[in-house]
C-alpha cells in the first residue's frame, strides 16, 4: 500500500493574525447500505440516472442558450446591473436562484461570450447546470469542459458559500484558474489557485477567494493541518505542563487556519480524483527513527536475488504479493544473527524478507518509480507523473531504496491521515465532470450519492477505430508500431503514441530514432517541457510519445494540414488496467468533429495480460493468430477487455476496503473523529 505521506510541521510560519476562526466541519458520513440496502440502493441509481431526467436539463440548457442569445443587446452596464440581481438570488437560494436559475446562467454565458470571445453552447450549457445540480457530467474530450466548469463555478461563487475547483494535478491548476481569470473578474467573483509550490504564508490570502483551484492532495493535506492547528494550545493537560514548566501565562488561543471552508466542491476529471486516487490515503507525518532497520533492508536487499521463485518462495503476479516457502525461511533463519536484534525475532523479519522480494519482483524502475536527486519518487500509475512525497507502507519504501542503493531514510509516523474518499463525501454540495466515467456510474453513486448525464457532443464525432493488433512478444509489438507511426507520417499527419511507462516511451523512442524518425518524449522526466511538447503535438509529421499524462486536460491543436489530411492518429501500444484511461486517451483525437484515427495494440506480453489473463487464454490467442487471423482483432479486444474488467473489480476491492475501515473508524472511535474533518 502506498500513501501520500506529507512530512510536518511545513505551517508553523504562518501568522496567528491571519485567520483566528473556529475549523470548518465536513458533513457528516452515512454508513455505506449492505446486504438488501446495497441492491435497492443500486436500483435507485439507476433510477435517479434515467435517460429522461437528462433530457430536463437539455431542456432547460437549450432555455438558456435562448436567453443568453437575447442578453447579447445588452449593454454593459445592463449586464452588470442583471449580474447583481443574479447574485443576491443565488446567496438567497444557492440551488434554484429564487426562480431565476436559467437567467443567472444565461448572463454568466454573455459575459464569457464578451470577455473571452466563447459562446456557451447548449451542450456547455447542460453540462454547468448537471453540475450545478450536483450532477456529474460526462462531456467527451474536447467539447469545452474548462468553460463548463468556470460557469457552474461562477454561480456556486454568487451563492457566497466556499467553492473549490478540484483539478488533477498542478498544471491544470495554475492553467484552468490563468485562462478563466477574466470570466471570473467580470462577473465579480475573486479567484486565485495553490498548488504545491504557493507558500505557506500566502494560503490563507488565496484560500479566501470566492473560487479556488486546487490539486485534492493540496486541499486535504491543508485541511489536516487545519485539523492539527485546531487542537494547538488548547488541551487542558498541556496547558498544565506548560504553567508546571514556567509559563504561567500559557492559555488557550485561537488556531490559525489556512483553508477558508469546505461546502462545494466542483471536480474536474473526477474519475481520476474520485475513483483512481481514492485507494490512496493522504497521511501528514513526521519522520521516526527505527533502529536497526537499515541495516536490515539490505542485508535482506542482497539475499532477495539469491533466492529462486517457484523454489523458495512463490510470486502471485495478480496481487504483486511474495508467499515464503521452507527455503526462504531457512536462508532467513541463517541469515537471523547478522540481524539487528529489534529485527530479529520470526515475524519481523520474515515481513522484511517479503517486501524484499516484493520489490525484487515487481518494482522496476521506470515503471514504479524513478531515482530522482538520490531519492525514489514514485510514479502515478494512471497519469505516469512523478509524485513528490508520496511513500510505500514503512519497510517497502526502504527495501527500494536498498535495491537502488540508495541512502536509507527513516520510515513516517503518522500524525494525522484521512482518505479522499472520506473527505469528499463530506462535502455538502458535490459535482464534478469527466471525459470518461460512465463505467463507473454505480460505484460513483454507491460512495458518493452522484448520478452521472452524458451530455451529447456539439458535433458528431468523426473518429475511425481501427481494428485491434495482436502480438505476442514486446519486441514484436514495439516494432510493428514504429513501422505504423513512418507510415501514417508519410502522410503528413500527426501521431501520439501511447504508453504506460518511462521505460516503454525510452524503448519506442530509441527505436524509432535508429530508423530516422524524430519523437518528442513527454513522461515523467520531461514533464517540465509538458506545455511545449503538447503545443506542436498537432503538426505535420510531428510524433509525440506519451505516457498516459498526455490523457487528461490536453488538447492538442490541429494544423490545417493535419485536419486535411485525416487529423491525429492515435496509437494505444500499451492497454491500461482500465477502460476509462485507454478511453481518455483516445479522446485526444476527434475533439469537436475533427478527424482522427486510433490504433490498439494488444500484447500477451504486456502486464495486463500476463496479471489478468489466465494462461490458456493467451495460449488460445497464440493459436488463432497463426490459424484463424480473421477472428483475431474480435476476440482478442474481447479478452482483454475481460481483463480489464477483472482488474478494475481488483482496484474496487481495494477502493472498498479503505471505505470499509472509514466507516470502522467512524463507528470504533468514541468521540466525533468526523466532527473536525
Amino acid at each position: 500500500m502506498n500513501a501520500l505521506d506529507i512530512s510536518m510541521p511545513p505551517m508553523g510560519s504562518t501568522p496567528a493574525s491571519l485567520r483566528p476562526a473556529p475549523v470548518e466541519k465536513l458533513r457528516a458520513l452515512d454508513k455505506l447500505p449492505e446486504g438488501l440496502d446495497a441492491w435497492v440502493d443500486r436500483v435507485q441509481g439507476w433510477l435517479q440516472r434515467r435517460p429522461h431526467r437528462a433530457q430536463y436539463l437539455w431542456a432547460q440548457a437549450l432555455a438558456c442558450a435562448e436567453q443568453c442569445t437575447a442578453y447579447a443587446d445588452m449593454d454593459d452596464a445592463a449586464l452588470q446591473l442583471a449580474m447583481v440581481e443574479a447574485r443576491g438570488h443565488l446567496r438567497r437560494d444557492p440551488i434554484h436562484a429564487k426562480g431565476q436559475l436559467i437567467h443567472a446562467l444565461a448572463l454568466v454565458g454573455q459575459m464569457a461570450r464578451r470577455v473571452k470571445g466563447m459562446q456557451p453552447y447548449p451542450v456547455q450549457f447542460m453540462g454547468a447546470l448537471a453540475m450545478h445540480h450536483g450532477w456529474l457530467a460526462e462531456m467527451a474530450t474536447g467539447e469545452g469542459k474548462t468553460l463548463t466548469v468556470a460557469l457552474a463555478a461562477v454561480l456556486a461563487g454568487w451563492s457566497g458559500r466556499p467553492c473549490h475547483v478540484i483539478t488533477a494535478n498542478d498544471y491544470l491548476a495554475e492553467r484552468d484558474a490563468a485562462s478563466m481569470q477574466p470570466l471570473y473578474d467580470a462577473c465579480g467573483i475573486s479567484l486565485a489557485s495553490v498548488y504545491e509550490a504557493v507558500e505557506a504564508q500566502d494560503r490563507p490570502r488565496l484560500y479566501a477567494a470566492d473560487v479556488v483551484y486546487v490539486t485534492p492532495k493540496e486541499l486535504l493535506a491543508d485541511h489536516l493541518r487545519d485539523q492539527l492547528a485546531a487542537g494547538t494550545g488548547r488541551d487542558e493537560q498541556w496547558l498544565d505542563f506548560q504553567r508546571w514548566m514556567g509559563h504561567p501565562s500559557a492559555t488557550p488561543q485561537e488556531p490559525t487556519l489556512l483553508v477558508r471552508g469546505l461546502h462545494t466542491a466542483i471536480v474536474d476529471e473526477a474519475d481520476s480524483v474520485l475513483i483512481d486516487e481514492a485507494v490512496t490515503p493522504l497521511i501528514l507525518s513526521a519522520r521516526r527513527s527505527s533502529r536497526g532497520l537499515s541495516e536490515s533492508v539490505v542485508l535482506l536487499a542482497q539475499l532477495a536475488p539469491t533466492l529462486v521463485a517457484g523454489q523458495d518462495y512463490e510470486s502471485i503476479t495478480r496481487t504483486r504479493s511474495v508467499q515464503l516457502r521452507a527455503g526462504a525461511i531457512a536462508a532467513l533463519d541463517q541469515l537471523a544473527p547478522q540481524l539487528p536484534p529489534v529485527w530479529r525475532p520470526a515475524p519481523r523479519r520474515e515481513e522484511l524478507l517479503r517486501q524484499a522480494l516484493q520489490v525484487h519482483c515487481f518494482f522496476r524502475v521506470g515503471h514504479q518509480y524513478l531515482v530522482h536527486d538520490g531519492e525514489i519518487v514514485l510514479l502515478d500509475e494512471f497519469t505516469g507523473r512523478m509524485t513528490p512525497g508520496r511513500t510505500l507502507t514503512a519497510g517497502l519504501h526502504q527495501a527500494v531504496e536498498a535495491k537502488e542503493g540508495l541512502t536509507i531514510t527513516d520510515p513516517n509516523e503518522s500524525m494525522s491521515q484521512m482518505s479522499f474518499q472520506a473527505f469528499f463525501r463530506g462535502f455538502k454540495r458535490l459535482s464534478g465532470s469527466s471525459g470518461t466515467v460512465w463505467e463507473a456510474v454505480d460505484e460513483l453513486w454507491r460512495v458518493y450519492r452522484m448520478r452521472v448525464a452524458r451530455i451529447p457532443t456539439h458535433r458528431p464525432r468523426l473518429t475511425i477505430n481501427l481494428p485491434a493488433h495482436l502480438m505476442v512478444t514486446a519486441e514484436e509489438k514495439w516494432a510493428a508500431v514504429a513501422q505504423e507511426v513512418m507510415a501514417v507520417q508519410r502522410t503528413a499527419r500527426a501521431v501520439l503514441v501511447g504508453v504506460r511507462s518511462v521505460e516503454s516511451s525510452e524503448t519506442l523512442a530509441r527505436l524509432l530514432t535508429e530508423k530516422q524518425v524524430p519523437a518528442s518524449v513527454l513522461n515523467a522526466v520531461h514533464h517540465e517541457e509538458e506545455a511545449s511538447i503538447v503545443a506542436q503535438a498537432g503538426l505535420p509529421g510531428r510524433v509525440t510519445i506519451a505516457t498516459n499524462m498526455a490523457g487528461r486536460g490536453t488538447d492538442i491543436q490541429l494544423d490545417p494540414v493535419v485536419e486535411k489530411n485525416g487529423g491525429l492518429h492515435v496509437i494505444i501500444a500499451e492497454v491500461n488496467e482500465s477502460t476509462r484511461i485507454d478511453r481518455q486517451l483516445a479522446g485526444r483525437c476527434g475533439r469537436q468533429g475533427d478527424p482522427g484515427s486510433v490504433s490498439v495494440y494488444l500484447c500477451l506480453a504486456d502486464n495486463l495480460a500476463v496479471r489478468f489473463l489466465p494462461t490458456l487464454a493467451r495460449r488460445s490467442l497464440v493459436w488463432l493468430k497463426a490459424h484463424w487471423p480473421k477472428v483475431l482483432p474480435v476476440l482478442s479486444r474481447h479478452a482483454f477487455v475481460w481483463a480489464q474488467r477483472r482488474s478494475e473489480r481488483d482496484a474496487f476491492e481495494r477502493r472498498f476496503a479503505v471505505l470499509r475501515n472509514d466507516d470502522w473508524l467512524a463507528s470504533a472511535l468514541p468521540f466525533d473523529r468526523r466532527g473536525g474533518a
